[in-house]
């Protein structure tokens, strides 16, 4: 069964951290899912993986948290596990 998430709770929570923070909350996120089957890590996702390293290399922690969650949520969904 699925979660009630408040939009305006996760909103102000979201509001309330730093880039940097949720580019962490973001990694920590995807960390699992990718070790789960890194031998089936598809190029798209390789490739988002490499533009968020890019994004924390070149000092733009705002674009590689953004472009982290967008992964995470992508890869938790149901319909990412087949």
């Amino acid at each position: 069964m699925g979660q009630v998430v408040s939009l305006e709770a996760y909103r102000e929570h979201r509001r309330s951290l730093t880039a940097v923070d949720r580019l962490d909350l973001a990694v920590s996120r995807l960390d699992p899912l990718v070790r789960r089957s890194p031998d089936r890590v598809q190029a798209g996702i390789e490739r988002e993986l490499r533009r968020i390293a890019r994004a924390v290399a070149a000092g733009r922690p705002h674009e590689a948290a953004e472009r982290a969650e967008r992964l995470a949520d992508r890869l938790e969904h149901p319909a990412a596990h087949g």
